[in-house]
């Protein structure tokens, strides 16, 4: 094994060595509740009420003592009607029944509510209730959601439709969030120009495909994107952009460069820009030639080429990194245990993650499949793949059925 391969890090070990040397470095400040989706909170969000504020009906039907017809009289006389919003006044009187609707505040006593089609009025006025109902059924008591004094959110959270909206139930119309990082993302090579650009229809030439989707994704995780365009394969003028994007950024990510060609001048750019170099090359397949350096006390991602090796080592590893900068709480990646429905050549030394797709067997079973053409290169195989499969560093190779790690991507899931 030769001395390159034998510095190859494993990902983990990669992602944890800078994990253990980055802390918070964005902004912060209030920002309004509309306003927060994917931002990153600072701050515990503490109850300050509870949530229902008050015992309520959760149906529409009619609210009663149970202790009035344990006796075997389901026969009460309706005496009030309450709507939501609308407290009941005065005292709740034994032996009699209240109409009431769902989310409505329960009368103080009352403690079973009755669901409207189970229960039949008579002439007299008086509601039949359904024989066998259990006291406390559709009743929510003041404080089942939240108490006052829980922590409903806590620091570190990406802010999602549901944290937003349990944030406004307990009444909180603003937040402390940390404010996105800018991020400047650039691509380089020769060969490589804009899509749509008419010379990425020559020989040789290909249309940028990374920067576009490495841009959608630094978006979804709620990132500013400073577009720093193309540099052509040029040690100088590589070194200038990276130095010229950095006063403008907090971090840079870049695509393509860090191979071990004579054009691939990533690495030495960050050297000459007076930084160094933390590690260079992953063991995995794809992402080998990755690297990750510092310029001063900024950060600078050279994500290899190829579309595939740049998207999976961009989720895999820069994301977590960038996250953990915005201020956001680091979780292991979700790994779902799948019986491979494939056999797959692997030698061991190095992970693999292939793209696939769940498949249901018909007796229910999932399996794990392939999807797309193999290779780095062929980004094809991520649209419409539910998630990368993992063949461990550690295991030979994959026979149909053997159970691998599966890791959703976050396009199909709900």
């Amino acid at each position: 094994m030769d001395d390159n391969r034998r510095h190859d890090k494993p990902l983990d070990t990669a992602l944890t060595l800078i994990l253990d040397q980055v802390s918070t470095i964005a902004d912060h400040g209030m920002q309004p509740l509309e306003d927060c989706l994917g931002h990153i909170l600072r701050q515990d969000v503490i109850a300050r009420i509870d949530v229902p504020q008050q015992d309520t009906a959760a149906v529409d039907g009619y609210a009663f003592y149970a202790e009035d017809i344990a006796h075997g009289n389901p026969s009460l006389p309706v005496v009030g009607s309450i709507k939501a919003g609308h407290p009941y006044q005065g005292k709740a009187e034994r032996g009699a029944a209240y109409r009431i609707f769902t989310g409505a505040p329960m009368p103080a006593g009352p403690d079973t509510v009755a669901m409207e089609e189970y229960c039949t009025v008579g002439k007299d006025g008086k509601i039949t209730l359904p024989e066998g109902i259990r006291k406390g059924s559709n009743f929510r008591p003041g404080g089942e959601n939240v108490r006052t004094g829980d922590i409903v959110l806590r620091a570190g959270t990406r802010l999602g439709p549901s944290e937003i909206g349990l944030a406004a139930a307990v009444g909180e119309h603003q937040l402390d969030v940390f404010l996105p990082l800018k991020v400047a993302l650039l691509s380089m090579g020769d060969e490589v120009c804009e899509a749509g650009s008419p010379a990425g229809f020559d020989e040789g030439m290909i249309h940028d495909s990374n920067r576009p989707m490495l841009k959608a994704l630094m978006i979804s995780d709620n990132l500013r994107v400073v577009d720093g365009g193309i540099i052509p394969d040029d040690r100088a003028t590589l070194t200038k952009a990276f130095a010229n994007q950095l006063t403008a950024a907090d971090v840079l990510v870049t695509s393509g460069g860090s191979s071990a060609g004579e054009e691939d001048h990533a690495r030495q750019a960050i050297i000459d820009n007076g930084g160094g170099i933390d590690f260079w090359r992953l063991a995995m397949k794809p992402g080998r030639p990755m690297a990750v350096g510092r310029i001063g006390d900024k950060y600078v991602f050279c994500l290899p080429g190829n579309p595939v090796a740049a998207f999976v080592c961009y989720r895999l590893l820069v994301a977590p990194v960038l996250k953990r900068l915005q201020g956001g709480n680091i979780e292991p990646v979700m790994k779902i245990t799948v019986p491979a429905g494939f056999a797959h050549q692997h030698k061991p030394g190095r992970a693999e993650f292939l793209r696939a797709k769940l498949v249901a067997k018909d007796d229910g079973r999932i399996s794990v499949t392939l999807h797309g053409r193999a290779g780095a290169g062929v980004l094809s195989s991520l649209t419409g793949a539910d998630g990368l499969v993992e063949i461990p560093a550690d295991i030979g190779n994959v026979k149909e059925g053997d159970p691998l790690p599966f890791i959703p991507l976050r396009e199909p899931s709900l």
